[in-house]
């Protein structure tokens, strides 16, 4: 087979892909379905280019010659991500962002450059007691109608039992609503929902943490970190998870993160699948690959099509809004 000789120009190859991603980021709002087939369309070519590059070279100069080329850029693409997981401390340098929960400050198709380091959020330190009761205990809620034990949060309780007394009060007056797990205490208060269609409406969300007697509000200025759930866990179904985290918790010389979206009313590890009976747990240190150094829009939509994410998630077209932070 002959490949059309403009098809096999470096610039061509970088204009088709460029062009159909471009077509891909117009469409996609107003036709999902054509939008997932465009990035369909991506993988494609992709495939399509390297077999060009490899077909062009094998018929140029043979295919021990167009082999040794490919080995060649096989060592180089190894050699530039252990040299750049030296220079940023990471095993994980680069990213891409999946889905629209750290909207407005991270979109769906960013990439990534992540580097090894602390991560800034708010330091706390629990006994090895108070750290196996977060864990352990199913978190207890107060609310005018008395009280109730739910699991992952009572956010994720309402979110499968809306017609329950209890969320009809959480969703009409967060405020009055607390709940408890383990030492933390989870204060709630409305958030602001706008959609892509142009219409507002408002939502309960996490709006502060109590421990031990302090109030942690919500702080958008705390680093976003990349990590890896657990094995087990609702998340690890998703591979890495780019969210900012909010505790970082020292536990006998152990660290762990309490994490959240930005476009997130919860937590991570208060989210909770009542269908599945499955949920989330406090990071590992041993888990965080690092800290977000610098985004690049869209490239990491090239990344995104190689795994496979073609799907846009619906929390694409809402945007919360912290009005009490």
């Amino acid at each position: 087979m002959k490949f059309p000789e403009d098809l096999q120009k470096t610039h061509v190859q970088l204009l088709i892909l460029f062009g159909t991603l471009l077509i891909y980021l117009l469409v996609k709002g107003a036709v999902p379905v054509l939008g997932e087939a465009l990035l369909v369309l991506i993988l494609l070519e992709i495939a399509l280019m390297v077999a060009v590059e490899v077909k062009t070279g094998a018929h140029d100069f043979g295919w021990k010659h167009e082999l040794g080329d490919t080995l060649l850029a096989l060592a180089v693409a190894v050699a530039i991500w252990i040299g750049a997981s030296f220079l940023l401390n990471t095993g994980s340098p680069i990213s891409a962002v999946v889905s629209c929960s750290m909207l407005p400050n991270l979109y769906r198709g960013d990439f990534v450059i992540v580097q090894g380091s602390p991560a800034d959020a708010y330091d706390i330190t629990m006994s090895r007691d108070e750290f196996d009761a977060l864990l352990r205990d199913a978190p207890s809620v107060s609310w005018s109608g008395g009280n109730a034990t739910v699991r992952g949060s009572v956010y994720s309780y309402c979110v499968y039992y809306p017609d329950a007394p209890l969320c009809r009060e959480f969703t009409s007056n967060p405020g009055s609503v607390t709940e408890t797990s383990g030492p933390l205490t989870f204060h709630y208060s409305q958030c602001g929902i706008s959609y892509a269609n142009g219409t507002k409406s408002e939502g309960p969300c996490l709006s502060s943490i109590g421990f031990r007697g302090k109030d942690y509000p919500m702080n958008f200025s705390h680093n976003v970190v990349v990590y890896g759930s657990e094995p087990g866990t609702l998340f690890s179904k998703v591979g890495d998870i780019v969210h900012r985290a909010v505790f970082r918790i020292d536990v006998g010389g152990q660290y762990y993160y309490l994490t959240k979206g930005d476009n997130n009313p919860i937590l991570d590890a208060q989210v909770f699948d009542y269908p599945d009976s499955i949920g989330n747990a406090p990071v590992p240190q041993k888990n965080v690959k690092g800290k977000v150094l610098l985004r690049v829009p869209i490239l990491g939509y090239y990344k995104l099509v190689i795994s496979g994410y073609f799907q846009e998630d619906p929390q694409c077209s809402t945007l919360l809004s912290y009005e009490h932070v």
